[in-house]
């Protein structure tokens, strides 16, 4: 096979290397790349700072046939992607007064005063070019160094989004398109784990070794991509199409979606479809659950009442559960979780019930009742099912986990697996 073009990507913001943001851009253009049959070679973060930013920048384009950057393009004094590439490459920097119109034109629609340090952003390549940004104000710049393509694009989704699609696509069609694409499909589960999820994939696959498998686990979820390349016009392909048979199938009845439908939108459907109406009662997700579904664009259709009843006597006021149990079983225990789901369910007149309770920690743990353990419980007017798990991890991630795991649970519950997705 033709090797195609080395590719890679750096990824600008010292925000992006602590706990608080992800990197959406890098899937959004690893997506499109996919598309004109291009991979990532390296994807490279780092902070906005001068010296690691030069040396990563400097090297990437030493190695690279078509480089990537995201962010760094905005007027504060550590947005250095354009100086420094324009070191790199050795191409200098012009005035464009076209930018500064459209910069001054942006701040006067919205009725604001324009900080001078805003032109800065209207310097572009003096070989290159540059995208027009209408969502903001830094252009797209385009360095194009000696058989090179060099671009510069702004951090901000709703800015790189449409410039991606207007701009730059054509011009990586004209320049780099393959013969070849990926095509790929995709399986979401939740309340498994990443060796299940792989060592079940490793027997369902073993007869598709020209598909390639990858996954991403997140606290509570394995997402999983099966990919092949194919002819670049083809719209579909047989031996992807009956891997994605074989994998759903052996991992069915976790999967709850091979699509964009996140779980709550899963849970949200089914009760939607069944005219069928939500109530939740929580203790250790502290309203986590209420909070998910509530995301999903038309819940209230469906999702009738959240009650976070955190403390014993809340329990007992608004749900009803005896005393008795607390005091007999403590209220981490099953037969707590049950008398909270049937509870909020009579207090409500909900269709379902869902309800949690555990020790998320990082104290309050024992040798019976240890860190990690949660109960959660379902009801309808006929049943009501109770779950014992256990979780790792800290305080967060056992929420985190927590919420997934009970929202998979009334998933199942409330349409059998059995059925179709």
């Amino acid at each position: 096979m033709k090797q195609g073009p080395v590719v890679e990507l750096v990824a600008i913001g010292s925000e992006l290397l602590g706990p608080t943001r992800v990197d959406t851009d890098a899937l959004t253009l690893a997506r499109a790349l996919e598309g004109l049959g291009l991979a990532l070679s390296r994807k490279t973060t780092v902070a906005d700072r001068p010296e690691p930013l030069r040396v990563v920048l400097c090297e990437a384009i030493a190695r690279a046939d078509l480089l990537m950057t995201t962010g760094g393009l905005g007027p504060t004094v550590d947005d250095l992607t354009r100086q420094i590439l324009s070191e790199c490459t050795g191409i200098p920097l012009r005035y464009e007064p076209k930018v500064e119109r459209a910069i001054r034109a942006r701040f006067a629609e919205r009725r604001i005063e324009m900080p001078e340090n805003n032109l800065v952003q209207a310097w572009v390549p003096e070989r290159g070019r540059w995208f027009p940004n209408h969502f903001g104000t830094a252009p797209g710049l385009v360095f194009e160094p000696e058989g090179k393509l060099i671009v510069a694009l702004p951090g901000p989704p709703r800015e790189l989004e449409p410039m991606l699609e207007r701009y730059l696509l054509p011009l990586l069609e004209e320049r780099f398109a393959q013969e070849e694409r990926v095509l790929s499909k995709e399986l979401h589960t939740a309340h498994v784990s990443e060796s299940w999820v792989d060592a079940t994939l490793r027997g369902a696959l073993s007869g598709f070794a020209d598909v390639e498998v990858s996954m991403l686990a997140r606290p509570g979820y394995v997402d999983v991509w099966l990919s092949r390349r194919v002819p670049r016009g083809a719209a579909t392909d047989e031996r992807l199409r009956a891997a994605h048979a074989a994998a759903r199938a052996a991992l069915s009845p976790h999967v709850y979606s091979d699509g964009e439908e996140t779980l709550p939108m899963a849970v949200g459907r089914r009760l939607r479809e069944a005219g069928k109406r939500l109530a939740v009662a929580e203790s250790c997700t502290g309203g986590l659950i209420g909070a998910a579904i509530t995301e999903v664009p038309g819940s209230s259709q469906y999702f009738l009442a959240g009650l976070c009843t955190y403390a014993n006597e809340a329990k007992l006021r608004f749900l009803g559960v005896p005393e008795a149990l607390l005091v007999e079983h403590g209220a981490v225990s099953g037969a707590v979780a049950e008398a909270m789901a049937r509870g909020v369910r009579a207090a409500t007149g909900a269709d379902y019930a869902l309800a949690t309770t555990g020790i998320a920690g990082p104290g309050g743990g024992t040798a019976e009742k240890p860190v990690g353990l949660v109960y959660i419980a379902v009801a309808d007017a006929e049943r009501c099912l109770v779950e014992e798990v256990h979780f790792g991890g800290g305080r967060e991630v056992v929420r985190q986990r927590a919420v997934a795991a009970a929202l998979d649970i009334l998933r199942r519950f409330i349409m059998p697996f059995q059925e179709k997705l």
